[in-house]
């Protein structure tokens, strides 16, 4: 019976680091697309879909949760040109050694 407490007790703690680990916000709807200046951490921005072309960021960013069904480059330059990383529709990552200035939509 402890053992099974025990077990409990341990799946509860991993559950709720797993929540505090993939950040939810009240403006980040099914659809939007958020950025973060840190990791998942410091200023945000949310887009509410991905968009039609290149989108010059306010900020440096270095996480993105992308909750629409496109994927999306994230660049190191403002005018969508040069080095960039690729994410998936539905993801989320961060990326600290990254600088994203720019972001576009992806077929």
């Amino acid at each position: 019976m402890i053992r099974a407490k025990k077990r409990l007790a341990a799946a509860a703690l991993a559950a709720g680091l797993l929540a505090v680990a993939v950040p939810t916000t009240a403006s980040a709807a099914d659809g939007d697309l958020t950025f973060w200046s840190g990791a998942f951490t410091g200023q945000t921005v949310t887009y509410p879909d991905a968009g039609t072309g290149c989108t010059t960021l306010p900020f440096v960013v270095h996480a993105e949760l992308n909750e629409t069904a496109t994927g999306i480059r994230v660049y190191e330059s403002t005018d969508c040109t040069g080095r960039a990383l690729t994410f998936p529709a539905s993801d989320i990552h961060s990326f600290i050694g990254f600088d994203g200035r720019s972001f576009e939509p992806v077929g």
